[in-house]
């Protein structure tokens, strides 16, 4: 019997300062609180969601102790429709107060803008592109170039990758390794 598909659900962490990081993930990424509550014992818990498939993709916990140097969350990443989303998001991540390390790339199979937000937990905000190419694969992506030309741009730094191929293949051949 093959195992389920499984897809990632919800990402959480601690917070410093629930009301600034709830402006910062409503504002910028376009989330909204689905609920607000309090866990006795651990503090206030903020819900929020951009999908009405789902009650929550994002939660914050209030309660935070470690401080900006210490490893407690590699990235959560949140994925848009369109290369216009990922534009609006970069720029209003470029006047937000206290984000950091704003870093667009292109992945080949994403297009993608990286931050820090406020209380420098690190954050990703992708789009696929239309091809699979083995990762790591990651330059300096811009922006400012209209819809072809990163189009243009990504083919061309995926030209002679011998793992190319369009996301279709990928994905329909990943289905069949996992039996779906």
């Amino acid at each position: 019997m093959a195992t389920p598909p499984i897809s990632i659900g919800h990402s959480g962490f601690h917070v410093f300062d629930m009301k600034k990081m709830v402006d910062f993930y409503t504002t910028v990424y376009g989330f909204h609180v689905t609920d607000q509550g309090f866990i006795e014992g651990r503090g206030e818990v903020t819900f929020m969601c951009a999908d009405p498939r789902d009650h929550h993709q994002f939660v914050l916990y209030e309660g935070r102790t470690s401080t900006a140097d210490m490893v407690h969350h590699n990235h959560v990443s949140f994925r848009v429709d369109s290369l216009d989303r990922l534009r609006k998001i970069h720029a209003e991540l470029l006047t937000y107060p206290g984000v950091t390390r704003i870093g667009p790339i292109c992945h080949g199979n994403a297009w993608s803008v990286y931050c820090y937000d406020p209380e420098e937990n690190r954050t990703e905000v992708f789009l696929d592109t239309p091809w699979y190419v083995a990762q790591p694969c990651g330059v300096p992506l811009d922006l400012s170039l209209n819809d072809d030309e990163i189009m243009r741009f990504t083919e061309d730094l995926i030209k002679d990758d011998p793992t190319k191929k369009p996301f279709s293949e990928w994905r329909a051949a990943f289905a069949e390794k996992l039996g779906i």
